[in-house]
């Protein structure tokens, strides 16, 4: 086989829309431009636990729940604590990756290949977080906003 410089991946999940005998299919489809074959192996499990943390998250639909928002005391944390904080929801996930802050955000990395089922639960506990995945060859990683309290 010739050198992989290009990789796509698909998936889909098909869910019951609501009440009636309706259907909906939600399909993601992710490009990756990869350097060498090493990184193309690194990029499909990337891409794949990116996509199922995606798909995880369709349901069949349901009645929205209203919560009312509780009024909250504001206590500015050091960065040492809001790093601390951060590092709490991932549990065992944790030793696993680095915390760092750059322009006031969170950056999060990991110390060593993930692979997909491990990369599916960060990225899960990132978006749960308000954050997002940023996809740059080796400089990927997660960004999120710093805990304020």
């Amino acid at each position: 086989m010739g050198k992989i410089s290009e990789i796509t991946v698909t998936k889909g999940k098909t869910v019951k829309a609501g009440d009636r005998e309706e259907w909906l299919r939600l399909e993601y489809s992710v490009k990756a431009v990869v350097e060498d074959d090493a990184e193309a192996q690194v990029a499909k499990a990337t891409i794949e636990g990116l996509i199922d943390g995606w798909l995880s998250n369709v349901t069949s639909s349901q009645q929205p729940q209203v919560q009312t928002p509780q009024p909250t005391k504001m206590v500015q944390l050091t960065l040492q604590e809001q790093l601390e904080k951060l590092k709490q929801p991932f549990g065992d996930l944790a030793g696993l990756l680095n915390f760092t802050v750059k322009n006031g955000k969170a950056v999060i990395t990991p110390r060593t290949f993930l692979g997909a089922e491990n990369f599916s639960r960060v990225a899960n506990i990132v978006r749960g977080l308000q954050g997002q995945y940023i996809s740059e060859g080796k400089n990927s990683r997660f960004e999120l906003p710093l805990p304020t309290q």
